[in-house]
């Protein structure tokens, strides 16, 4: 299913606004004009959260792209409110774009972490846009206000009912229970155990109800094993979904491939085998890889953007005794065959 994996990254940090950060893909879609490729990827500064930015590249072959000046100098479609927060940071996590939306305004929808309003905590916040590239904020505060900032949402199949009512859209989030039996070397949650739990809603602006969990790891996974983040996609018989792993024991992050007939139950895939491994030694990817894109359908394949670095998830070299590769992380690319798409 994976034709081919690039050895660099497809792009990586050079304009003044991207200084210290690491690269996210956050939704990759086609110009509807020109058939270029269009990708949306975040900045995220570690050093000043704050300055977290969404940018966007395009490109006409998937390898070599270019970032436009959007009419201010930079390529940056959406800033955060600039409020510090005592948990998370400015993030778009996920972009859909809904062409049957019947309100033109809000046909490409968003949701990211953010606090809009320093009087409230931060939390899952929504925009809209009409084309893509100005974004509006639909509320004044969050619509759901406890942690995580990991998480992704899809649209429902229409008429879709779940154990919770009727769906439009779902919202998958990282969530948490505590489970002492965990290692607990180096991880930043100490003993708490990540899986994924999911929102619903029955229209997007209004109530999400949630969380229920729906994914965690079982007895037939590594004692180590967590549920970092969940990636949805639909398919031609329900959806499928990559599935974000965090190996405590190691702090090292590949992702899996699960599927669904309705989004609320899923299976493992592949007997559980990692469809986008960590990279070679000595690449770019070696240590974390994070899917947060929905994959692409272009021409005869299917692309998937993903961040890839050389350290892992508390920042560490994965091969300390070796000096980092140059570049150490950036968004890579894995082409699969249209058969990812099929469930």
């Amino acid at each position: 299913m994976l034709l081919h994996r690039s050895a660099k990254p497809i792009l990586t940090r050079d304009r003044p606004w991207e200084d210290e950060a690491m690269l996210f893909a956050v939704a990759a879609f086609v110009h509807p004009t020109d058939g270029d490729l269009v990708l949306y990827y975040s900045a995220r500064r570690g050093s000043w959260r704050e300055g977290n930015v969404l940018c966007l590249a395009r490109s006409t072959d998937g390898r070599h792209w270019t970032k436009p000046d959007l009419g201010d100098g930079t390529n940056i479609v959406m800033r955060g409110a600039g409020h510090k927060m005592d948990w998370g940071e400015f993030m778009p996590a996920s972009i859909i774009h809904d062409a049957d939306e019947p309100d033109t305004t809000r046909r490409w929808k968003m949701i990211y972490w953010d606090r809009p309003d320093p009087t409230s905590p931060p939390g899952i916040c929504l925009a809209v846009s009409a084309n893509g590239l100005k974004w509006r904020p639909l509320h004044a505060r969050p619509v759901i206000t406890n942690a995580n900032d990991a998480m992704s949402f899809t649209m429902a199949r229409p008429g879709l009912q779940t154990p919770l009512g009727e769906a439009t859209h779902f919202l998958y989030q990282q969530t948490w229970a505590y489970n002492p039996a965990l290692p607990i070397d180096r991880d930043n949650l100490k003993g708490m155990h990540r899986r994924i739990s999911v929102w619903k809603c029955e229209h997007f602006a209004d109530r999400w109800v949630g969380p229920v969990t729906i994914l965690e790891p079982d007895a037939q996974d590594a004692p180590d094993l967590q549920f970092y983040w969940l990636t949805p996609f639909p398919t031609a018989t329900g959806y499928g979904a990559f599935l974000n792993c965090h190996h405590t024991g190691d702090q090292t992050m590949d992702v899996q491939l699960v599927t669904s007939a309705d989004g609320w139950t899923w299976q493992r895939a592949f007997n559980r085998q990692p469809v986008i491994p960590l990279g070679p030694r000595d690449s770019f990817d070696c240590g974390l890889i994070i899917v947060a894109a929905q994959p692409l359908r272009w021409r005869d394949r299917v692309l998937v953007f993903y961040h890839g670095r050389a350290t892992v998830h508390d920042h560490q070299p994965r091969h300390p005794a070796d000096p980092l590769p140059d570049p150490s992380n950036g968004i890579g690319l894995a082409e699969f065959t249209p058969a990812l798409l099929e469930g």
